[in-house]
């Protein structure tokens, strides 16, 4: 699963959210996909896979090349990887460096980052974080094992994780699109989110909102964010598809 057939539903960057996230509440519980899902079925639609992002920051900005190495190869084997399992490589620029380990196969796709960024407001301001992106077909995967993999992977580096849940679905056929504010207000209040605010754009609906039910959420603005949902039309494959993450969608949909 090279991209998550719903791309280009919701471009979540996982660089922002990581600026975003750095107000986010501690902790490093994720949403269960048990209860993601229950809004998934509300919403007419059935899960196809579920994504966990995680991701820490490292103490050492400063960290090596073959540093950054060494935190990938430590991640993958928590995920359960080792050497010749996956592809390793290692690009840099003037704003990056990062290490890159990648897995494909059996309805998985893994990738771990381990990456020092420049800003370009202020090169030696310099940060650096261990990501992981695991995707995976629900029906043939122990989503809990999965995600205390995921975990342990992103804390390879020290620190504390934080995991962002995420499934995609989709219902066959095409939803009209006056109908999505309403699919997308039935799923949140599974959640426990009936307030959510709903954006509508010519490809995609989304809605946020925050629920004290679920774990883990992020503050933007002054708003508390741990529910994030979109649904969008592809006549490609005649599907409309809906995204449920908790606390946000963090890749390309």
């Amino acid at each position: 699963m090279r991209r998550s057939s719903c791309y280009a539903l919701m471009a979540g960057l996982l660089f922002l959210s990581l600026l975003i996230w750095g107000r986010a509440d501690n902790g490093v519980r994720a949403a269960r996909v048990e209860v993601l899902n229950a809004a998934m079925t509300a919403a007419g639609a059935t899960t196809e896979s579920v994504t966990f992002n995680a991701w820490t920051k490292l103490l050492d900005a400063d960290i090596s090349d073959d540093g950054l190495k060494e935190l990938a190869v430590a991640a993958m084997a928590k995920l359960g990887y080792g050497p010749g399992q996956y592809d390793l490589r290692h690009t840099r620029s003037e704003r990056h460096r990062l290490v890159k380990a990648e897995q494909a196969g059996d309805g998985r796709h893994c990738v771990v980052t381990a990456q020092v960024i420049y800003p370009a407001w202020n090169r030696e301001n310099a940060a650096a974080y261990l990501m992981v992106n695991a995707e995976a077909l629900t029906a043939a995967t122990d989503t809990d094992r999965l995600r205390g993999r995921v975990a342990a992977a992103a804390a390879a580096g020290g620190g504390r994780a934080r995991i962002s849940t995420c499934l995609v679905g989709w219902l066959d056929g095409k939803l009209e699109k006056d109908r999505w504010p309403e699919t997308l207000h039935r799923a949140g209040q599974v959640l426990g989110a009936a307030d959510g605010e709903v954006v509508i754009q010519p490809n995609y609906a989304g809605m946020t909102g925050y629920s004290p039910a679920l774990p883990e959420s992020l503050t933007v603005g002054d708003k508390r964010i741990n529910i994030d949902l979109a649904i969008r039309y592809s006549p490609l494959d005649n599907r409309t598809y809906v995204v449920i993450a908790s606390p946000v969608i963090a890749g390309e949909y």
